[in-house]
C-alpha cells in the first residue's frame, strides 16, 4: 500500500445503544480492520465538527455542497 492508500475506510455503521445518556457503538471497517468505537454525544459532535473542518477545506468539484446552521 502508498501511504496515500493506507488504511482506508471501506465501510462505516452506527448502533444507537442509549438515547439518555446518548450512547452508540460507531464500527469503521478499514483495509486493515475494523476499529469499533463507544460513542457518547460530546464525541459526536467533536467529530461531526472535524468532519465539517475538513470537507469545509474543498474546493472546485471537492467543494461543499452544504450548509451549517447553528442556533446560538
Amino acid at each position: 500500500m502508498s501511504e496515500l492508500e493506507e488504511n482506508r475506510l471501506l465501510d462505516s455503521e452506527f448502533q444507537t445503544i442509549s438515547s439518555e445518556p446518548l450512547i452508540g457503538r460507531l464500527n469503521l471497517e478499514t483495509d486493515l480492520g475494523t476499529i469499533d468505537l463507544l460513542v457518547n454525544k460530546e464525541a459526536a459532535e467533536f467529530l461531526i465538527s472535524v468532519l465539517l473542518e475538513f470537507l469545509a477545506e474543498g474546493a472546485g468539484e471537492d467543494a461543499p455542497k452544504f450548509t451549517v446552521h447553528t442556533e446560538q
